[in-house]
């Protein structure tokens, strides 16, 4: 049975696991908030709740509720060490959604001229951003020739009291139903969830197909399904035990500029053209808690969100290609995305170019791959550039594959969504291994008196 029902009950768990800290002082939105998001990522510290917003009374704030993989772990109900066994089976649970005729989301409804997102405690949360941003909103849409369902988290600048961008490229899925939307000469209507249980959040970052509505795997993971309850003014229902849901449609054609925006890359992107949303109403429930999240230096509660899914289909990729994969790490360096490093149990001599080359391939973003054998601990940064060292020669273990597709936002790509990848084989030739063993002492697991 699981511990908590919504998002509210989550930091009710967590307070009871110790782990979130109720914040009293008043903090304003700009950059108050988000510091202390970054001082609990950067200190493994618990998760926040701010219950003073200056120039925001009756209104909370929750952050970093994903700051670390110890709350992920708890999100997920499970021990740290078996979440990705157990994430990658909550993947393949599917829950149809149930639609209900009400919901606290909705006990407080604002529309027309209600409508006022200043009123809404929105945080700026990086030195160069432009302003306050939406950071954990997510977004859910219907594809408009097939009808079903997309879930997905995409910034959100704030334009005005009732307009919001909505950064979504075509080559994401939400992108693609609001172009799609425009080839019918239509808006795409969306509802931003806010305050979403912890489950819709995960879910939302799961590798699917476009058609694939992971709503539905959000009520697997939960084990129930996902109650929804229909919008108010937009033909689209949302989870009627959010804290509040940004309903809006996307004005057809329209795009402003968005950024420049702190990115999980650690460094900050450009101004980019992005679609345009109209706010059609806002429902919250009463006594609303806004949930906000930080992108930025690794590690974040972006990264620690992408990790999961980005192992799984790593693994995925490489067990295509080899069946004797021993381990995987996504690094936090190349924030869990960019930078792979896999260990395997070789039986020809390229098998792990063949691994380098399927992992460049995948499109997501993977600029290295580095293999090592089975004997390194990929987690483990020393013993992976000790294999480097001791394993590898540079004119004979570099693959360098230029003009790939990706996505990504990584700064040094000459041309957008367009990078080169490497890969490193760092694992041992299959002849002569003995001068490749690690050395090791005897008789150091019985020393009983240090």
């Amino acid at each position: 049975m699981t511990e908590y029902a919504d998002f509210r009950g989550f930091l009710d768990f967590l307070e009871k696991k110790d782990k979130l800290l109720r914040v009293q002082t008043e903090v304003d939105t700009r950059f108050e908030i988000a510091a202390g998001i970054r001082k609990v990522s950067d200190t493994d510290g618990p998760a926040l709740l701010y219950e003073n917003i200056k120039n925001h009374p009756g209104w909370r704030v929750a952050a970093g509720v994903f700051a670390t993989r110890k709350l992920l772990a708890l999100a997920l109900e499970v021990p740290e060490e078996q979440m990705l066994e157990h994430y990658e089976q909550l993947e393949k649970k599917f829950l149809p959604t149930k639609e209900v005729a009400s919901g606290p989301v909705q006990e407080v409804v604002l529309s027309g001229e209600e409508v006022d997102l200043s009123r809404v405690p929105i945080v700026v949360h990086s030195e160069l951003d432009p302003g306050a941003y939406v950071t954990i909103g997510v977004q859910f849409a219907k594809d408009p020739e097939t009808g079903l369902g997309n879930l997905g988290i995409h910034r959100m600048f704030v334009l005005g009291k009732n307009r919001l961008t909505v950064w979504a490229p075509p080559d994401h899925h939400l992108g693609r139903l609001i172009a799609k939307a425009e080839d019918q000469g239509q808006g795409l209507p969306i509802a931003t969830i806010i305050g979403a249980d912890p489950r819709i959040v995960i879910a939302s970052q799961v590798k699917v197909p476009l058609g694939v509505d992971e709503m539905e795997i959000a009520g697997g993971m939960k084990g129930a399904p996902i109650e929804m309850v229909p919008c108010k003014s937009i033909p689209v229902s949302a989870p009627a035990d959010a804290e509040m849901v940004i309903e809006g449609v996307t004005l057809p054609g329209e795009r402003v500029p968005d950024g420049p925006f702190a990115e999980y890359t650690g460094c900050y992107s450009a101004a980019k053209d992005a679609a345009v949303l109209e706010v059609t109403a806002i429902t919250m429930r009463k006594n609303p808690i806004y949930h906000t999240c930080l992108t930025g230096l690794p590690v974040t509660e972006n990264h620690v969100l992408i990790e999961l899914p980005n192992l799984v289909r790593v693994r995925q990729e490489v067990q295509k290609t080899i069946p004797e994969v021993y381990d995987i790490c996504v690094t936090p360096g190349g924030t869990f995305r960019h930078h792979v490093v896999v260990s395997i149990r070789k039986r020809h001599e390229e098998e792990a170019r063949n691994v380098i080359l399927a992992l460049l391939a995948t499109g997501i973003g993977i600029k290295l791959v580095t293999v090592v054998d089975d004997d390194i601990d990929v987690t483990d940064p020393l013993e992976v550039e000790w294999a480097l060292s001791t394993r590898m020669q540079p004119d004979r273990d570099i693959i360098i594959i230029p003009r790939l597709t990706c996505s990504t936002l990584d700064p040094s790509v000459p041309v957008a969504r367009t990078t080169a990848g490497w890969g490193i084989d760092a694992t041992k030739p299959m002849g002569d291994q003995k001068r490749f063993e690690k050395v090791r002492v005897p008789g150091v697991d019985q020393i009983d008196y240090l």
